[in-house]
């Protein structure tokens, strides 16, 4: 038998539990929210007794299981009986292929419904769809890595690349195929800035509030990511914040405009001035807001706030186009306050067999036809169009919070600049947000979730300024459903975040990999 199950007893678990618990508390800075605290404390208990006692480990595993097998059945149903695993003896006729495809894409009812958002801001079947869709079929065949080659391409990068920096008063950028790409982009340019002044520990400052891509791209470049807390008042993240957190290894502070979480930008307007101050860098994510902040702000609909490199101070920007700019995804501009800067990022090879490469990005070729696609998106748009989609977008904030702040047992968790309506549930009322959010998904809707504080977030597109009047008409069914049955126990996506405050976190980390393996997996049916 182990020698630790032999020195094993109930006094000395108790002992160890007890030594953790108090580590844990020590450790956890006196301001930190106690629900954080509490499952710190839980997670490092969990993790012992997983590790120490015979038995305990088996039950997580048993619980874990159970969890993914759910997601599995959600995802896969009982298999798909027409799963491809081998490529098929003969190819299929085009006419079958298009019968088939239009078969499967019948599949996406709640999309088409408008109620299921899935991260689409331009509404499908509209009059800029049809030019991505001729703009991708002229330039599918090219290839950005050979600019001589085709060189219209390489003018709807540049001409994309140029308008979005000069929308946020930029100085150079580079096109990337999302927003996370973006973020990496610019959390390498100052992984190497800070090499170049000595710094080899890197560390970049963000909020909690911040995007994941965030904590990504410093996974992926060794940059110690330090998370701050939001202000209590108005959920930004504010250079008294900071302060606390700054030290001689911060290469960069993150800032949102706005956050996915509520719809709220930070403090740019004091963060720039200083990151100057310290000769460090600030990025401002600008992926979810994009286009839409910039047109509010011409519109005069955003209070004046300033975010954008008019603020001193700001050295990056993550903007994306396939958001509120309308274009198809995969399209985002890392914007750069100064050439300097981006030319950190490239990654020139010149002593190899293939004799001299180097691509502007982190990716190789790249197709034509996403960068003509969305060239066409805004072209077609125009400022004028713009202006209108954010005229648009903001009387369905208006008259979203309107009716939210209606409904007795709502509000709102913060006044949001854009984007994103954070509604949670009223001190007092006794209603619980996720009980509410599964309602909404039993009547077809997926609706943004989030925690610490629970909230549930409408994330406005096009297809809103058709479907509010069914979204008031749901919201208020499932508020008084969930009046007249408390007692009911949430499902869906909803109960996964309603847990995710309490399950561990060594739990949370295993289900979130095999999702992605689930995702991937073709399921045949029996």
């Amino acid at each position: 038998m182990d020698k630790l199950t032999e020195q094993l007893t109930l006094a000395n678990v108790e002992h160890a539990v007890c030594a953790i618990v108090a580590i844990n508390i020590l450790s956890s800075a006196v301001k930190s929210d106690p629900r954080k605290v509490w499952k710190k404390i839980f997670t490092a208990v969990v993790d012992f007794l997983g590790a120490a006692v015979p038995g305990v480990q088996g039950v997580l595993d048993g619980e874990k299981n159970k969890a993914l097998a759910d997601i599995e059945k959600d995802m896969h149903g009982d298999g798909d009986p027409d799963a491809n695993l081998i490529i098929p003896a003969k190819g299929m006729s085009k006419d079958a292929l298009h019968k088939k495809a239009e078969a499967l894409k019948a599949q996406h009812t709640g999309f088409k419904s408008g109620k299921k958002w899935g991260g689409i801001y331009h509404e499908p079947g509209s009059e800029v769809t049809e030019v991505q869709a001729k703009m991708w079929g002229l330039f599918n065949s090219t290839n950005s890595l050979y600019p001589g080659v085709f060189p219209s391409v390489r003018k709807f990068e540049a001409e994309v690349i140029a308008m979005t920096t000069n929308m946020v008063n930029g100085s150079c950028g580079l096109l990337s195929s999302g927003g996370t790409e973006s973020i990496l982009l610019a959390v390498l340019a100052y992984r190497e800035q800070g090499l170049k002044r000595g710094i080899t520990s890197p560390n970049m400052i963000c909020c909690v509030t911040a995007h994941p891509a965030i904590f990504k791209a410093c996974k992926y470049f060794n940059v110690e990511l330090i998370k701050a807390p939001f202000d209590p008042k108005t959920f930004q993240l504010t250079p008294a914040i900071v302060k606390k957190y700054l030290n001689r290894n911060t290469v960069a502070i993150y800032a949102s405009a706005p956050n996915f979480s509520h719809g709220v930008l930070d403090d740019v307007e004091g963060l720039g001035p200083l990151a100057q101050s310290k000769k460090i860098g600030l990025h401002v994510d600008n992926c979810l807001g994009g286009f839409l902040l910039s047109y509010l702000q011409k519109e005069n609909l955003l209070n004046g706030r300033n975010f954008d490199f008019s603020v001193p101070g700001v050295t990056t920007m993550s903007v994306d186009l396939h958001k509120y700019g309308g274009s198809s995804k995969g399209c985002s501009v890392c914007v750069f306050g100064s050439p300097e800067l981006r030319a950190l990022t490239y990654v020139p090879s010149f002593d190899g067999c293939e004799g001299l490469y180097v691509t502007p990005t982190i990716q190789g070729s790249r197709s034509g036809a996403t960068m003509a696609a969305c060239w066409g998106s805004v072209m077609y748009k125009g400022d004028a169009g713009y202006r209108k989609m954010a005229r648009d977008h903001n009387s369905v904030m208006v008259k979203a919070r309107e009716i939210a702040e209606s409904i007795d047992g709502l509000e709102i968790l913060v006044r949001p600049e854009g984007a994103i309506l954070p509604i949670i549930c009223s001190k007092g009322s006794g209603l619980d947000i996720y009980l509410i959010a599964s309602q909404m998904e039993k009547r077809g809707w997926n609706l943004f979730t989030g925690q610490n504080p629970a909230v549930l977030g409408l994330c406005v597109g096009d297809v809103h300024l058709k479907v509010l009047d069914e979204w008031e008409k749901d919201i208020r069914a499932s508020v008084a459903h969930v009046k007249a049955n408390p007692n009911e126990k949430p499902t869906g996506n909803a109960a996964v975040y309603g847990s995710a405050s309490t399950i561990p976190d060594t739990l949370l980390d295993g289900i979130l990999r095999e999702y992605v393996d689930i995702s991937l997996k073709v399921k045949k049916a029996e």
